[in-house]
């Protein structure tokens, strides 16, 4: 007999993610598919994974981001196969495990057919991906990144569990690249798992979206009080994205030391989708008061 509650709520979920993808940007949990969210998104957009476990297999067939969110149970592990057969496509924030079946490492779960962007992701081992091309095993852009209690900035890699390196500077990254295959290799191993670099108190719980279009100008803002000698820093694709301006507009109360607002300007340059990172810290500490992510969906003039 036709299980009318599973139909209703499969009907549910459909509908919710249609209706995201219609906006660019899907959002998946646990109890939903990858896959069909993978589908449903068109080329350039962005599909966001909660915390959770994933055993389903997945083929990447299109230009998109693949990014998972740490939304309180730490990065989103998948066990499945993956497959990526599309140029333009990223893939961070996971935590791929060994499967059961093979834990020595003979077990190649993650297939790479094509060139494309791969970074702070946990792997079990290098043996769990079989490239068959180069493409980009680090960030294009250098990252503001947490180690040690220390605030830097870098290009970051992935967390291999059988890297060998050393760190003779302490900055998190392996003095030696990690080689996947011949000619292909991660130029900047992460010495602890990736979520190990995320800032403190970056659990993206909400990730706020801005609509923009291309050369209109918009706004970020954010309490602030620089009698404080904390400041808003911002981490953002110079590629797609300008800091115009940046201001302090003081509160309604006269008092000395009284909180304000600080207000960024950002001109988006071409259409496209990505994050804006911000931190909140003074600059002779590394010390993180607050953090804030944006996700920017920029859209073609309508001139």
């Amino acid at each position: 007999m036709l299980d009318y509650k599973r139909l209703l709520l499969y009907l549910i979920v459909a509908t919710a993610v249609t209706a995201a993808a219609a906006q660019g940007h899907v959002l998946v949990s646990s109890q939903n598919s990858i896959q069909e969210a993978l589908d449903s998104v068109p080329p350039g957009q962005e599909v966001a994974v909660e915390s959770g476990t994933y055993s389903e297999d997945a083929i990447i067939s299109q230009g998109v981001a693949l990014r998972g969110l740490d939304t309180g149970g730490g990065f989103p592990v998948f066990t499945g196969f993956l497959t990526i057969a599309s140029g333009n496509v990223s893939l961070r924030g996971f935590e791929f495990e060994a499967p059961e079946a093979s834990p020595g490492g003979t077990d190649c779960r993650i297939n790479v057919a094509v060139p494309c962007q791969i970074y702070l992701n946990n792997f079990a081992g290098s043996w769990l991906v079989c490239p068959k091309s180069a493409g980009f095993w680090n960030a294009t852009q250098p990252v503001t990144y947490q180690f040690e209690s220390r605030i830097q900035r870098s290009r970051l890699g992935n967390y291999w569990a059988d890297y060998q390196g050393t760190d003779e500077n302490l900055d998190g990254i392996g003095d030696q690249p990690l080689v996947i295959a011949p000619g292909i290799a991660d130029y900047y191993p992460l010495i602890q798992p990736a979520d190990s670099y995320l800032l403190q108190g970056s659990v993206e719980t909400k990730m706020d979206k801005i609509n923009a279009r291309v050369n209109e100008p918009f706004t970020i803002r954010l309490r602030a009080n620089p009698t404080t000698g904390y400041q808003w820093y911002a981490d953002y694709d110079y590629y797609l994205l300008s800091l115009e301006a940046e201001d302090f507009e003081r509160g309604s109360s006269a008092a000395l030391g009284a909180s304000g607002t600080y207000v960024l300007a950002f001109k988006p340059l071409r259409p496209g989708k990505t994050t804006i990172s911000l931190v909140y810290r003074r600059p002779w500490e590394n010390i993180v008061a607050d953090t804030r992510t944006y996700l920017v969906d920029i859209e073609a003039s309508s001139i």
